[in-house]
């Protein structure tokens, strides 16, 4: 798949959402945790596939309709630590499926975006038993 074609899959999906699920409920006073929004279409299409970083984060904020995450938790595992966890499961879909050197680049790109917004990120250290980890995610979303 082209990377652009890609890139705006991600954000027609992501408008979506937003329309359907994540903007009725901050609608109606509810708190919303989110698996990947804006900062991974910049990681993974942006720094990953080479696509212009900002021009993403700014299609992103459009296609989001200006939502925008209060916190942003980084589960922070590297490269190699990823894939091993993925072969340990079995199978790989197709952007599982790219090479350590695509996840390095993402891994960058989540690093340049934590370190310029530090106010609102969290990087928390994504390697161990799930319970440690939800224990970190618990206390940085605290913070």
């Amino acid at each position: 798949m082209a990377p652009r074609a890609e890139a705006l899959l991600m954000l027609a999906a992501r408008a979506q959402h937003v329309a359907e699920v994540i903007r009725p409920a901050l609608d109606a006073g509810r708190d919303v945790v989110c698996d990947r929004f804006s900062a991974s279409t910049v990681a993974y299409q942006g720094y990953g596939r080479g696509l212009d970083p900002s021009e993403l984060a700014r299609l992103s904020d459009w296609a989001a309709g200006e939502v925008t995450p209060d916190r942003v938790i980084w589960l922070r595992v590297t490269a190699e630590e990823a894939r091993a966890r993925l072969a340990r499961r079995g199978g790989a879909d197709r952007m599982e499926a790219e090479t350590v050197t695509f996840f390095r680049r993402v891994e960058e790109g989540y690093a340049v975006l934590a370190a310029a917004d530090p106010g609102r990120w969290r990087v928390v250290d994504g390697s161990g038993p799930v319970d440690e980890v939800a224990v970190r995610v618990l206390a940085a979303s605290a913070s």
